[in-house]
């Protein structure tokens, strides 16, 4: 499976000698490669607008795939960032269990206020991504394991918390507004998944906190060398991850107004799936902010298409794991390539000049 420690190789493609034209069959290629799923995305829909043009064009279609997909959305940005330093965190759906029973708790059971609730979700999404963190970084447990384990408490704290029941109550209409309004035809929702996209975008490629997550990812041991602090660089990825998926569990339930035990695990895979398809577009072979939303899209458009076509409830879950392991081996053999362009130029470099040159 492949992380962001193809990074580095990326950039060590070869290029053509100076001042020689880089033949069209490469731009088509690279061309391909950063916006091809972006014409797949806009292919499927106008086929579903040919096959179902009276359901699938009205605008109420376009809203509810916004709407609805906002929160696997956000959680597979979530996901995203351990992912960049090459760590996994298979918690993030638990965690939003959690987040949105303890939101719904605090507010009907504890009758807290509508603003204070949210913050206390948000300051437990960022314990326990701290302690993920330091669980993988200093306890030097395997991410893996750490948050099979701890995504596995989340689910049992939800659990106890609820009492295996649903929470339902009256919920002040400012704070259900928050989910379930829209600006300009646009759902809330999705008006925040651009928000968090947008600043993930920043600190990931325009800050020295981002360049240094990628490098950890891509060579954790030279970055260790060069002096930046891999443990600080893996505890604050946690950090960040737990608190979007805090955010992710207040919204779910300003969308419905309650709150499930039973919520979570189906969110990991849409999540992972929309990730590992991002990295192969816009920044093939790189996890990054922007292709992971429009992976999460536009396997929701495909799914949506087929459904109203009269596709069986279940194809949401052999979309989702078909869309995975395609994404895994489009990673895996852009990595390879990435590996074998290096290597022939350290090759080359090393190849001893002709003589009299």
């Amino acid at each position: 499976m492949i992380t962001s420690r193809d990074t580095a190789a990326r950039h060590a493609e070869p290029g053509p000698a100076a001042g020689a034209p880089r033949p069209s069959r490469d731009l088509v290629a690279r061309m391909g490669a950063r916006y091809g799923l972006l014409a797949v995305w806009a292919l499927l829909i106008v086929v579903f607008a040919v096959l179902n043009a009276d359901v699938f064009l009205r605008p109420l279609t376009a809203q509810t795939i916004a709407s609805t997909k906002a929160v696997v959305a956000i959680l597979a940005l979530a996901a995203l960032v351990p992912l960049v330093v090459g760590q996994f965190d298979l918690s993030v759906a638990s965690q939003f269990g959690l987040a949105q029973a303890l939101c719904a708790g605090l507010i009907v059971k504890q009758d807290l206020p509508a603003w204070l609730a949210p913050l206390i979700v948000l300051a437990v999404g960022a314990l326990f991504g701290l302690a993920n963190g330091v669980l993988v970084a200093v306890v030097r447990i395997n991410a893996f394991v750490t948050t099979l384990a701890t995504g596995t408490l989340a689910v049992g704290l939800t659990q106890w918390y609820t009492g295996g029941g649903q929470i339902i109550g009256a919920f002040p209409g400012s704070f259900t507004g928050a989910g379930r309004s829209s600006v300009a035809g646009v759902p809330l929702p999705f008006v925040y998944v651009i928000v968090i996209v947008l600043a993930l975008w920043a600190l990931l490629e325009y800050t020295r906190w981002g360049r240094r997550a990628f490098a950890v990812g891509g060579n954790e041991r030279a970055s260790l060398l060069s002096g930046i602090n891999v443990r600080r660089m893996t505890i604050t990825s946690f950090v960040i991850a737990g608190v979007i998926a805090g955010f992710a569990g207040v919204l779910q339930v300003t969308i419905l107004g309650a709150a499930s035990p039973e919520v979570g695990a189906q969110f990991l895979l849409p999540a992972f799936a929309g990730v590992f398809l991002g990295a192969a577009v816009l920044r093939p072979g790189r996890f990054n902010a922007w292709g992971t939303v429009i992976a999460v899209y536009f396997l929701a458009t495909g799914i949506t298409g087929l459904q109203q076509l009269g596709a069986p409830f279940y194809i949401e879950q052999f979309f989702n794991g078909c869309a995975l392991l395609i994404a895994v081996a489009i990673a895996q053999f852009s990595a390879q390539r990435r590996r074998r362009a290096a290597a022939a130029v350290g090759q080359a470099r090393e190849r001893p000049a002709p003589a009299g040159a």
